[in-house]
């Protein structure tokens, strides 16, 4: 059973033959119930304290806890956009490599159709040369010729 302070002052006591002084017991009983009063007062204070401080603690653990859970989202969603900007560049460099191969491949075909152009007029310009050759010779031949039969004539 939890005693109180009124339980200590309302306390009588039986009085016997050469009983106690009946002014000590009481001014004992006052002094003891002050003291008592006074520590239930510290100890329901203490303990009203003690609900205060643990609600405390209790939400600073949530929000300890709202905190870890922020920050692996963080270095998740970090993770997240490393590992998309890794693909993205990868995306991009396989496109720029396959736009410089598209490239290399146009220009060597382009210097392929160039180099087969000069043959052709390499070719075109030696035939030239020779159809330009023969019809000299042939018009020196006949000029020669008409000299001749002009000599004779």
């Amino acid at each position: 059973m939890q005693m109180t302070p009124l339980d200590i002052r309302n306390k009588t006591f039986r009085k016997g033959v050469r009983g106690y002084q009946c002014q000590e017991v009481d001014k004992f009983l006052e002094n003891v119930s002050q003291e008592f009063e006074s520590a239930y007062s510290e100890n329901f204070e203490l303990r009203e304290k003690a609900k205060g401080l643990e609600a405390e603690i209790s939400h600073y653990r949530q929000l300890e806890t709202t905190l870890q859970q922020t920050l692996v989202l963080a270095q998740q969603t970090a993770e997240e956009v490393k590992q998309a900007a890794r693909h993205e560049a990868e995306l991009l460099l396989r496109e720029a490599e396959h736009e410089k191969q598209s490239k290399v491949s146009e220009a060597q075909k382009k210097w392929e159709e160039i180099h087969e152009e000069i043959q052709g007029l390499s070719r075109k310009r030696d035939l030239l040369r020779t159809q330009l050759k023969s019809f000299l010779l042939a018009h020196l031949d006949l000029a020669n010729l008409q000299g001749q039969n002009e000599g004779i004539a």
